[in-house]
């Protein structure tokens, strides 16, 4: 799969020459930037554009050769180790990680706020929590939601423990410190043909989120139009699941610029897609769509997550 069609990547564009005065122009355009050249070039080209690792986009480095490629800049919260893992498989050159916690076999606290679409309050203290487990040391995971399926990935088990705690903002413990995490909002919309049931429905929400890597459990809210209030399938789901359902008017569908267009859908409802409008509708101002719109035997189904945290 090129990475243009895979449904996380919205869109990719290819820039030639003039290293330094494209990358002036783009750096805070893309989510993250590849450069097809040596690392020198690179490392001389963005150091006056680099502010926070909370901020600065992902930057890989792959030889002109397809030898080796990468992760440079914002490896954990930008995601440019699993993007450079992504490139590797796809060209068959060799990925270089450099980040200690990931080569000594842990997930960082930071790497798995990114996993799972969390917002780490006080970054400060990402270095010391990952010292810790390079150290052997475990970090309690506190929250008062639960969060058992983060205990079905065994790196996680190895650098974490979960314990009940009475507050909903999730806390990572170390000793006498803490990290205070917030998720975001993640929202699956959903558009259907008519009378799709439930069992179909469910198949593609997990097949969907197997993309992202993720567990039915960390969904949030699965939104649809407010033209599906009659779908059965739908409505089960969302009560099999346990998850809330929301209808958005057509109105404020409307109002969502989507990077599908169907042309029946448009024609039929004014909107260029159900899924997409109403999953960046849900998540709220400022979200951002995290895999377009994939569709599946009269199911189309696209995850946004929100800008601000959910609390």
């Amino acid at each position: 799969m090129k990475l243009s069609q895979d449904p996380r990547i919205l869109k990719v564009d290819i820039f030639h020459k003039n290293v330094k005065k494209t990358l002036s122009r783009i750096f805070n355009d893309y989510d993250a930037i590849i450069g097809i050249m040596a690392t020198g070039i690179m490392v001389r080209s963005i150091c006056e554009f680099l502010s926070d690792k909370r901020q600065d986009p992902a930057i890989i480095v792959m030889d002109d050769a397809g030898k080796h490629v990468i992760s440079l800049i914002s490896g954990h919260l930008g995601g440019a180790n699993d993007l450079t893992l992504k490139i590797a498989s796809l060209t068959g050159a060799r990925p270089v990680i450099t980040t200690s916690t990931d080569v000594h076999g842990y997930i960082g606290i930071d790497a798995l706020a990114k996993k799972y679409y969390w917002k780490i309050e006080n970054t400060d203290k990402i270095v010391k929590f990952n010292r810790a487990l390079l150290n052997g040391e475990k970090i309690m995971i506190e929250s008062s939601e639960s969060l058992e399926y983060l205990s079905d990935d065994p790196i996680f088990k190895k650098s974490y423990m979960i314990i009940k705690g009475e507050d909903k903002i999730i806390k990572a413990i170390l000793d006498n410190d803490e990290i205070q995490i917030k998720p975001c909002r993640l929202v699956a919309g959903i558009g259907t043909k008519k009378g799709v049931n439930e069992e179909k429905i469910i198949e593609s929400l997990k097949r969907t989120l197997s993309f992202l890597d993720l567990p039915l459990e960390r969904l949030d809210v699965i939104a649809t139009g407010e033209m599906k209030k009659g779908e059965k399938g739908i409505i089960n789901a969302s009560r099999i699941l346990k998850i809330p359902l929301e209808f958005v008017k057509l109105d404020d569908l409307k109002l969502e610029d989507t990077p599908s267009r169907s042309s029946f859908v448009e024609g039929k409802f004014g909107v260029g897609s159900v899924c997409e409008a109403a999953a960046l509708h849900v998540a709220g101002k400022g979200a951002r769509l995290i895999l377009k719109k994939t569709t599946y035997d009269g199911i189309a189904i696209a995850v946004a997550v929100s800008r601000e945290k959910v609390f």
